[in-house]
């Protein structure tokens, strides 16, 4: 009883401070919503780690209350609801943190649903130049992750515009071997993954969350006929939690297939 009379009011405030440092880390740059967003799996990963002191904490604050109650120690100083509080939230923190927040604010919906909208809005007959300004637009409009350098983000999507106006095939190749592995942006590339010639009948705009992955990947193909004009746009992606390379799933086709609903697994 001696240790509850003394540590009691001590672990409440601890309780309570640990509470501050599970919402700080978990709605970090929040104010940066809605351009930044937070990735699912970082959240999951940082409560993992937290979780099991929230548990300890929860567990001795409920003892300390019981010992509490049963001692009929004065309530005046004893901060019961403080105490009866912090379990609460404890008990809430996480499940909410990792469930609702991320739900709402999900990285990946949220960048599919952006580019289909954009793709749907394309049309067949367009110009070359028209659809490379579209997806100069994507580049700075589609959310990042949390983590991302801005200022290195914004860089890859300037480098991006430069590329598509560019008409010098060396400072193109230059532009091209610095933007090869740049994730979170459009990089243009041909059918064999290298830069794609000038004039192409076939183009292909690709954006990675990894530098280095086949899973969280979008694609935009991008079909000419004669006179540049956009015969059929094709966006699919890859954001599949699986380590099966090339599975893919398509959201939209310009111009659509009669009677296909969107999405559907590739090939068409």
């Amino acid at each position: 009883m001696t240790f509850v009379v003394r540590w009691g009011p001590a672990l409440i405030l601890a309780a309570w401070a640990w509470i501050a440092v599970v919402l700080s880390v978990t709605f970090w740059r929040v104010w940066d919503i809605p351009k930044r967003l937070p990735e699912i799996s970082a959240i999951a990963t940082e409560h993992l780690f937290l979780v099991p002191v929230s548990l300890l904490l929860f567990f001795v604050l409920s003892w300390i209350r019981q010992q509490r109650d049963e001692a009929e120690v004065s309530r005046s100083t004893f901060p019961r609801w403080r105490a009866t509080l912090g379990i609460w939230l404890l008990a809430f923190l996480h499940p909410v943190s990792c469930g609702l927040y991320p739900s709402v604010f999900n990285l990946d919906s949220r960048t599919m649903n952006e580019i289909t909208s954009a793709v749907s809005k394309m049309q067949a007959g367009m110009s070359r130049t028209e659809v490379e300004r579209q997806i100069v637009a994507l580049n700075a409009e589609l959310p990042i992750s949390m983590e991302t350098n801005w200022v290195e983000h914004e860089a890859h999507a300037r480098a991006v515009a430069r590329y598509l106006s560019t008409p010098d095939p060396q400072e193109r190749q230059r532009i091209w071997s610095n933007l090869s592995r740049a994730i979170l942006v459009f990089v243009p590339r041909g059918p064999d993954g290298k830069p794609f010639s000038p004039g192409s009948r076939e183009e292909l705009y690709e954006r990675r969350i990894r530098a280095s992955s086949d899973i969280g990947v979008d694609r935009i193909k991008v079909r000419y006929g004669t006179g540049d004009k956009v015969e059929e746009i094709i966006y699919s992606s890859n954001r599949q939690l699986t380590e099966v390379r090339g599975a893919c799933t398509i959201h939209v086709v310009v111009p659509a297939p009669p009677d296909t609903s969107f999405p559907y697994p590739c090939p068409i």
